[in-house]
């Protein structure tokens, strides 16, 4: 067993890959030299076509086009030196395309050319079957050695790893970026913060504050009278009963059902939308348009009727004197100045939450990483006794990661 560094892995491994892979290069190395001079002399011809359509007006927009095109598409053939099994499978693709363009440029202009380009023509022709030659060929040769391709991505796979361990600068450097937000949006919430109850001890917002608490009350006691009839009047509100209600009636029992503090504001005394709309229920009810366990139907016509008698009356009359007192305010530079500050402080903290956030998942991000550091080790290893048929062990040295993590915790 042989215990190597990442660095030293890579030497390792690319010494392994030019033994095993030495016939497979070897052969891709000839055909990539006969592709090479198969296009210089497609080359050769584009530039031969060009200079002899220049002694003929009548076929000089012919063959000069046709030859031009024929340059393009040599220009564009992307031949890499460095040849490898990914790189010979990208010369095949090229001379597929290499061939299907130039017939494809060739049976635009090449009957409509001059006959004495013939001979030039039929060397094209030759050149064309030749690189079809080649192409077969590196098919085969990619088919025999597919196994190259197993070894080439180790090294890829070798190259991620490398990057991984190398990844602490970054991480530690968005944290710095991140952490100098969060100190900035501290200070700016602390200032915030004591801007606001500051305010609130020396002004009478405190009585302002103390409605809103008045109004969360008296809407939570509004929640508690209409739950018992929740399910039912979803109920009536989904099924066709044939009972009209009003268009006051239909909005009331939506609207007390969701917001029924602003609902029971907006409603004249006596809350005569809710009383119709619920008057509508208990009809569906009592004439059994409207199916509903007894237990159900029973505990929704008790509370309607309370309803009617007046049973949310009280606080009707107090959610409506809290809504005055509220006017009185919003019209006051006290109520101005504490919407202000209150907005203020809203947005101090969310800045702050953002921030946090970010680092947080700077923390994730690490964590990940170095699940990822330990399954590529693992997999390098698997793969290189798999193919290689030895036994590997990738000595990481500390990757800094986890103090980092360690600096990714907030309060």
């Amino acid at each position: 067993m042989t215990t190597l560094t990442v660095d030293q892995l890579d030497k390792w491994y690319r010494k392994r890959l030019a033994t095993q892979s030495k016939d497979f290069i070897k052969r891709a190395e000839k055909s990539h030299k006969n592709v090479s001079q198969t296009l210089k002399d497609v080359g050769v011809i584009a530039g031969d076509l060009e200079d002899s359509a220049k002694d003929d007006s009548e076929t000089i927009g012919i063959a000069t086009r046709f030859a031009m095109k024929l340059d393009g598409i040599v220009k564009s053939f992307n031949v890499k030196h460095d040849i490898t099994y990914e790189s010979t499978e990208a010369m095949q693709e090229e001379i597929q395309r290499f061939i299907q363009e130039l017939w494809g440029a060739g049976a635009r202009w090449i009957r409509r050319m001059d006959k004495r380009h013939k001979n030039m023509i039929k060397m094209l022709d030759t050149y064309m079957k030749e690189l079809s030659k080649e192409m077969k060929a590196l098919g085969k040769l990619l088919y025999e050695f597919s196994w190259v391709k197993d070894l080439e991505r180790i090294g890829g796979r070798i190259q991620t790893l490398s990057e991984l361990t190398y990844s602490a600068e970054g991480f530690e450097e968005q944290i710095r970026q991140i952490q100098l937000k969060i100190d900035t949006a501290t200070k700016e919430h602390s200032a915030a913060t004591q801007a606001y109850n500051e305010f609130t001890k020396t002004s009478n917002v405190a009585e302002l504050l103390s409605l809103d608490e008045e109004s969360e009350h008296i809407a939570a006691l509004l929640r508690m009278k209409l739950s018992p009839l929740k399910k039912q009047v979803k109920k009536f509100m989904q099924r066709d009963t044939g009972v009209r209600v009003s268009p006051s009636g239909q909005r009331a029992l939506t609207e007390y059902f969701e917001d029924p503090l602003t609902a029971i504001i907006a409603e004249p005394e006596g809350t005569p939308g809710l009383v119709e709309g619920l008057g509508g229920l208990q009809k569906a009810l009592d004439t059994g348009k409207l199916k509903l366990k007894d237990r159900l139907a029973r505990r929704a016509s008790e509370e309607i009727e309370a309803i009617k008698n007046g049973s949310i009356s009280s606080l009707q009359l107090q959610a409506k004197e809290l809504d005055e007192k509220r006017r009185t305010f919003a019209g006051s530079d006290v109520y101005k100045k504490s919407a202000v500050l209150a907005e203020r402080l809203n947005e101090a903290s969310r800045n702050l939450e953002y921030h946090t956030n970010d680092l947080l998942k700077v923390g994730d991000d690490i964590r990940k990483q170095i699940a990822r550091v330990e399954e590529f080790k693992t997999r390098i290893e698997s793969e290189i006794l798999e193919f290689f048929e030895e036994t590997i062990t990738i000595k990481i040295d500390k990757l800094g990661l986890e103090p980092l993590m360690a600096r990714c915790v907030t309060n």
